[in-house]
């Protein structure tokens, strides 16, 4: 169309006209046409960029080194890992750890609510702010069948921090 284009947006000066870079190779119709034919073909595998902070980023920690777990998308799964990163920080993890992300919110949320109780949404800043910690060990490498059916929950150790802070609101 001609148009500049910022981040898939088209940029637009001070009265709210598009901004041109050259003269357009289609009509407004063909442009619209061939746009909907794009996407009737499309099979829907473009990645959404994720918009929020995983709820565990600051909460979930590795038991080889104690550093931080990060979260990471797998291509091709509705859920990621939780994984130990001390290479990207310049550390050597012995005994990093890895896990499913769905199975360590799951247990995570559940923890909480046992000892937090509550009916309001557990969230990444009120974990946070209740000091929760949850250690992950090294899993063992292999399995069968069994292994796909949830966590190992002997990896995990969850704990809060000083009773009497802690609010249920």
């Amino acid at each position: 169309m001609g148009h500049r284009v910022h981040r898939t947006q088209t940029v637009r000066d001070d009265k709210g006209a598009p901004v041109l870079i050259g003269a357009p190779l289609l009509t407004e119709d063909e442009f619209t046409t061939l746009q909907e034919l794009l996407l009737s073909r499309s099979n829907g595998t473009r990645s959404k960029r994720r918009t929020a902070t995983p709820l565990l980023t600051g909460v979930v920690h590795c038991a080889g080194c104690g550093g931080r777990m990060y979260f990471a998308a797998r291509k091709g799964y509705p859920h990621g890992d939780y994984a130990c990163r001390a290479s990207a920080r310049g550390d050597v993890c012995f005994s990093a750890a890895a896990i499913r992300s769905d199975w360590l919110e799951e247990y995570t949320v559940a923890r909480y609510r046992e000892a937090v109780p509550s009916e309001a949404e557990v969230t990444r800043e009120r974990l946070l702010g209740s000091a929760a910690r949850v250690t992950v060990t090294q899993g063992r490498s292999g399995g069968g069948p069994a292994r796909l059916t949830g966590p190992d929950t002997s990896r995990l150790a969850f704990t809060l921090g000083v009773p009497g802070v802690l609010r249920g609101d």
